[in-house]
């Protein structure tokens, strides 16, 4: 690196600091934080009863919620940093679809800690993939950038060996048949002798039904996968 490129990278770090501003309502902080004490009173943090299987937030405390029961049966297990409500939800779309890649260096800090808290232990990460034409059209894989930032906060690698094969319609447009439906034969795995009898951290921004990760367990479990755990960064809540 020149001299001109790294004065250049630290000018960058010293005026764009991210835990200057608030990253929901941008006020000044200036404590080292990523948000503002009034903003991080609102934060939906998944806390209190929870479903032990898929994580989500349940109104009592439940092994299986009836949205994960025999239904997420290739996940050994699921758990989320956040409920999916604002301002969490706001900033997940920011990140999502308005290019705002900062954040998953705010989404990786609470991840790394649920991952550590849970006491999980994964051989490798690995994230769900966006076929080539998706990706391009949005410019980045939000899942990937949340899966390398994490990698380094908890020293587990990320391979990529989960390839979408099929363009299909957004998910958060369909029911939970629908998303089954939708998603048939469109993951394949690139490297199978990898995965035989590892433990595999599937990284995502949201769990909505869980579907697109129980599909991917269950092409990582038929190529060899001991176990599979699902983290992200926000659960929809179960009210059943």
């Amino acid at each position: 690196m020149s001299f001109v490129s790294w004065v250049s990278k630290i000018l960058n770090a010293f005026m764009f600091n991210q835990k200057w501003t608030c990253s929901v309502c941008g006020t000044e902080i200036f404590e080292d934080e990523y948000f503002c004490k009034d903003c991080l009173s609102k934060l939906p943090i998944n806390t209190g009863a929870y479903c032990e299987h898929c994580g989500r937030q349940t109104i009592v405390p439940e092994t299986y919620c009836l949205t994960c029961k025999d239904k997420l049966t290739y996940i050994d297990l699921g758990r989320s940093a956040f409920v999916y409500e604002d301002p969490i939800s706001y900033l997940i779309k920011g990140f999502k679809y308005d290019n705002k890649k900062y954040l998953a260096n705010v989404f990786s800090q609470y991840l790394s800690s649920v991952y550590f808290k849970n006491t999980l232990s994964a051989d490798f990460i690995v994230f769900p993939p966006m076929t080539e034409k998706s990706q391009k059209r949005r410019g980045y894989n939000q899942a990937k950038l949340l899966a390398e930032k994490t990698s380094k906060l908890i020293n587990v690698p990320v391979i990529d060996v989960v390839k979408k094969v099929k363009e299909t319609p957004r998910q958060a447009t369909l029911n939970r048949a629908e998303r089954e439906k939708n998603l048939e034969n469109a993951f394949r795995i690139t490297k199978r002798k990898i995965l035989k009898d590892k433990n595999i951290l599937i990284i995502d921004d949201v769990t909505t039904t869980g579907t697109t990760a129980n599909v991917i367990a269950k092409r990582l479990k038929n190529a060899g996968a001991k176990h599979v755990y699902v983290l992200t960064v926000a659960s929809v809540r179960s009210y059943k």
